[in-house]
């Protein structure tokens, strides 16, 4: 769950403002800031408008996270994020929010933050998740929504198709590595990751021993030909998509954004939905049981240009490892925060114990 903000909106506003005239070197006025419901999941996000030179403008802003206060990732790189949305606006036709401004400095705003040109359009939301209905999945057609399925693969046919030869991508990643040199850099970052998600929790040293089981099973049945290195999203999913009908409007959060095999991006795109998927059928509704099943969207990813993904079910279960480590952070929170009781067994943060175990054969 989202924490609510600690921030004062008239004060950002008047923060801004001094920064914006600051920084153009003119006047410059800023309108009320408003904070997205829902937001602060590993950021927060801040609405207003710009006047200035006359006219006005509709901006996002988008600032670090305190990382004294259970932060879902060990760094939060917003200038890397500004530079990979950079990089896809000027070298592909995906739709990326302009990001004019980067400010590392934090006296501003308490923390550094980069400034978007907002994008209007609909996202599926995460809480409620869009399985549970209310969104705007629920009232397309079975082809429409085929057809936003087909859009979010193209997506990623698209970015795996940038020259990392051609285009500066070393603010990303490391460059120049082959897939099994960056599929190996991954693992071990996750295993990185994995060991710091666990510092300051409740359990103290105690390991989870279904995410060694599974990294464990990563390690034995990698793949052996993962396909070259790609710019990889890595977050990618409908619910970071805004779209206009099934058109994407503008492809967001690229907090996780690395340099890897595409399969990393094509089993995370899989995984989520499944996982959204399971938590319909644990309340008993619907959801959208044929909607990204892993055949289909290696079907679309492959028909928009992509290569085919040997080992597809080794990267959905990347995918489920990964999302294990971080619900072991966002979990751990809720319950720092009294939003849910700690539970017996450390497993027990894991929102999809289920689903993982299975993936690995421990069911």
């Amino acid at each position: 769950m989202p924490l609510p903000s600690k921030r004062d909106p008239a004060q950002l506003r008047a923060a801004l403002e001094q920064w914006f005239t600051t920084t153009l070197g003119h006047d410059a006025t800023v309108g009320d800031v408003s904070i997205p419901e829902g937001t602060g999941m590993s950021s927060e996000t801040l609405l207003f408008d710009l006047t200035h030179d006359g006219r006005t403008e509709q901006m996002v802003a988008r600032v670090r996270p305190d990382m004294d206060d259970w932060p879902v990732f060990q760094v939060y790189d917003l200038a890397k994020q500004a530079a990979a949305m950079r990089l896809v606006g000027a070298h592909s036709d995906v739709p990326v929010p302009e990001v004019p401004w980067v400010e590392d400095d934090d006296r501003h705003l308490g923390a550094p933050f980069i400034v978007m040109r907002r994008v209007h359009g609909r996202a599926l939301p995460d809480m409620p998740p869009y399985v549970f209905g209310g969104s705007f999945l629920d009232a397309m057609n079975p082809d429409e929504q085929r057809e936003l399925q087909r859009q979010s693969a193209s997506i990623l046919a698209r970015l795996h198709a940038l020259d990392l030869a051609v285009v500066d991508a070393s603010s990303i990643g490391p460059v120049g590595e082959s897939g099994l040199e960056s599929l190996s850099r991954q693992l071990a970052e996750l295993e990185s990751y994995y060991e710091w998600a666990r510092i300051g929790w409740a359990f103290g040293d105690q390991p989870v021993p279904l995410i060694d089981a599974a990294i464990e099973w990563l390690h034995t049945h990698r793949p052996a030909d993962p396909g070259p290195t790609v710019l990889n999203w890595g977050d990618a999913r409908p619910g970071n998509i805004l779209f206009d009908g099934t058109r994407p409007a503008a492809v967001l959060d690229w907090e996780m954004v690395n340099l890897g095999p595409a399969g990393v991006d094509v089993g995370w795109l899989i995984l989520l939905h499944q996982f959204f998927q399971s938590l319909s059928v644990v309340f008993e509704l619907p959801g959208f049981p044929d909607f990204c099943l892993p055949d289909d969207v290696h079907a679309d990813y492959v028909a928009a240009g992509g290569r085919p993904i040997a080992d597809l079910d080794w990267y959905v279960t990347y995918a489920a490892t990964r999302f294990a480590v971080i619900s072991l952070r966002t979990s751990s929170r809720d319950a720092a925060y009294g939003n849910r009781a700690l539970p017996d067994d450390p497993e027990g943060l894991i929102m999809h114990r289920d689903l993982l175990a299975a993936k690995i054969g421990m069911v």
